[in-house]
């Protein structure tokens, strides 16, 4: 499974469910790369997240882990849930808006028990 996460330049990931800022040129990059596949999102991200065209999300279960991650080509958040699965990434994406220094309430999760085989790509914007 390969996940992909976006932070500004003070680690935050969001801010009551939504992103801190709106990035074009980042969504488009999200969406190029998540074309076509399954996503799997946390249940709290999922109450906020909009249509996502072309793509199949599967809902995170609360209690366990997904049972058919098979399926999952993508992990898209929220932080308990990249925590949750970091130990099966095979590729980490991390977008960093650069000049966006808000303050949110989740931050950037540490991925401890990330895979140690996971290839991290790291990638910058500006709004």
């Amino acid at each position: 499974m390969k996940a992909i996460i976006c932070k500004n330049a003070v680690g935050s990931i969001g801010d009551k469910g939504r992103l801190l800022w709106h990035c074009r040129e980042e969504l488009r990059h999200f969406a190029s790369l998540t074309a076509g596949s399954t996503l799997l999102v946390g249940y709290n991200t999922y109450q906020q997240l909009p249509i996502l065209k072309n793509r199949t999300v599967r809902t995170d279960k609360r209690d366990g882990f997904f049972e058919d991650l098979h399926l999952i080509d993508w992990c898209i958040g929220g932080a308990k849930t990249y925590d949750k699965y970091a130990h099966l990434f095979t590729e980490l994406h991390i977008s960093t808006i650069v000049n966006d220094y808000q303050a949110g309430d989740t931050m950037m999760p540490k991925l401890l028990n990330l895979n140690p085989n996971c290839k991290i790509f790291n990638y910058e914007f500006k709004i």
